[in-house]
């Protein structure tokens, strides 16, 4: 769960907080659990079984966040590269197509409309533009 691959891009910073944070929370819901059944007379064991309980959960919580935002970011780079790789293949002369193009009997021709924006002549005047 925490190995390093050379293979995966960086882990965000982010996701090495929580993952961290995470590992901390864990260790305390392990003393937690212990405090709880060590018999001191000074620990509560119904506030140390639900801080066990609790900090457990909270690890589940930044663990969980932390796995998320790296798979996020080798997504991410997972896309950036196949776009990359698609333009690459599209700038290359000769080279076939990566999407067929649908058949003529199936294609609508696009009618194609320009925009028209209508500027009063005087207001073109004032902004420097030659009327026709």
């Amino acid at each position: 769960m925490f190995e390093i691959d050379p293979d995966k891009p960086n882990i965000p910073a982010l996701a090495r907080i929580l993952s961290g944070m995470g590992i901390l929370s864990m260790i305390a819901s392990v003393m937690s659990l212990l405090l709880a059944f060590s018999r001191y007379t000074w620990v509560n064991e119904i506030y140390a079984m639900a801080g066990a309980v609790g900090a457990f959960l909270l690890a589940l919580l930044f663990v969980g966040q932390a796995k998320t935002l790296e798979l996020l970011a080798v997504v991410s780079a997972r896309l950036k590269s196949r776009f990359a790789i698609e333009a690459l293949a599209k700038s290359v002369p000769g080279a076939p197509p990566s999407t067929p193009a649908p058949p003529q009997s199936f294609a609508r021709p696009a009618a194609h409309k320009e925009r028209v924006i209508h500027v009063p002549d005087d207001q073109a005047r004032q902004q420097g533009f030659k009327v026709r």
